[in-house]
Parts: C-alpha cells; structure tokens; sequence
C-alpha cells in the first residue's frame, strides 16, 4: 500500500460518521491486506493491518455510541417485550441487522475502542505486529496464577463455610480429645494470625 493511500485511508476512517463508512474501509484495508500477505509484500501487509484495525476500533466507538432499546441492546430488529408486542428495533440493532455484524464482533470492536488511546498506538507501533485480541487483552487484569497452597486455604475456609462456622465453639471443644485440644491452643492463634494477615492483604 502506498504511503499516500495509506494516509488517505486513516484520514478518512477518522471522519466517518456511520458504522457502514467505517465498515467500507475495514472491507477495503482487509482485501489489501490479504492481497499484500500473498505477494509477500509485507509493508504494503502491514499498512493494510494497520488500516484494518484503526477501522474495526472506529467502527466500536461509532457502534457505542448508538442507543439500546428500553436500556438493553435487543440486537434483533424482531425482538419481543415481555407483554409479547413486538419492540421499535433500536438505532443500536438496526445498525448491527443492516451491516451483518455479528454480536461478538460488535462486542470485539467495541473492546477495542474502549482500549486507552496511548495503549492502542503503542501497540500499534511496536515492534511485533498488532491484532485486534492482543490490544485488547493488554488492557485487561492478569489471570493471577493459582498455587496449590491458595488453593487448599481456600477449600478448606469454603468447608468451614458449609458445615463448622455455625456450630457451637464449646460443643466442638467439648467433643475432641485432650491431644486434639493441645494442637488447637497452639494452631488456633497462628491461624488467627494468619487469617487477619489476609483480611488485610485483600483491604
């Protein structure tokens, strides 16, 4: 893709005004970029990425800025109310019917225009090629990864839950042997301890 056209087409992407415009340019940008990869043209491919994504993340803002039916999004145009009457398709469900957008794509493209302008340009201009599921992940919470000792704290915490945090304190004492009652006077302030130490770290 030449530098012209190319700055051309993210010009005009920032102008559209309706999903369709910004859908056309996506259309455009997406035949160029495929025709790019199979020549091996691999600028022209990344400009025409480039171009492609600019226009899914304006076809999000457009799409989130268009109202839902009775605070919902109804995106048939033959959605039904709860009394059984047909529902007035909302601005939101006939753009979505009239372009074939398909709900995930919408939510897709509408993820990728809630992406904070700084994050989604330097994406855009880092070194590894960008796509749409990468910026958008970049912005959400890690997964924190589970350890076996969390995970067994906190079975046993959703046992106690379930059966022990009712009961009577002296009637548990009272049923346990005088080995048992040793290993509570010592564990039981530890775990106090720990328990508290917890609290906080989630504060």
């Amino acid at each position: 893709m030449e530098l012209v056209r190319y700055t051309a087409m993210c010009a005009a992407i920032a102008e559209c005004h309706a999903v369709d415009e910004a859908l056309d340019i996506h259309d455009k940008a997406r035949a160029l970029e495929v025709y790019a990869k199979q020549a091996r043209n691999t600028e022209a491919e990344g400009k025409a990425r480039d171009v492609r994504i600019r226009a899914e993340r304006r076809t999000g803002e457009l799409l989130a800025d268009l109202a839902r039916a009775n605070g919902g999004d109804h995106r048939s145009v033959k959605a039904v109310g709860h009394d059984g009457a047909l529902l007035e398709p909302s601005p939101y469900a006939l753009a979505l019917n009239a372009n074939a957008i398909p709900r995930r794509t919408a939510d897709r493209y509408q993820q990728l225009a809630a992406v904070p302008a700084e994050v989604f340009e330097a994406a855009m201009t880092a070194d590894a090629p960008p796509s749409t599921r990468a910026i958008i992940d970049a912005v959400r919470d890690p997964v924190p990864q589970v350890t076996i000792a969390a995970l067994w704290v906190w079975g046993r915490l959703r046992d106690f839950e379930q059966g022990y945090l009712d009961s009577s304190a002296q009637q548990l004492v009272d049923g346990m042997t005088p080995t048992m009652q040793a290993d509570v006077r010592r564990v039981a302030p530890r775990l106090r301890t720990l328990l508290g130490a917890m609290l906080e770290a989630l504060s």
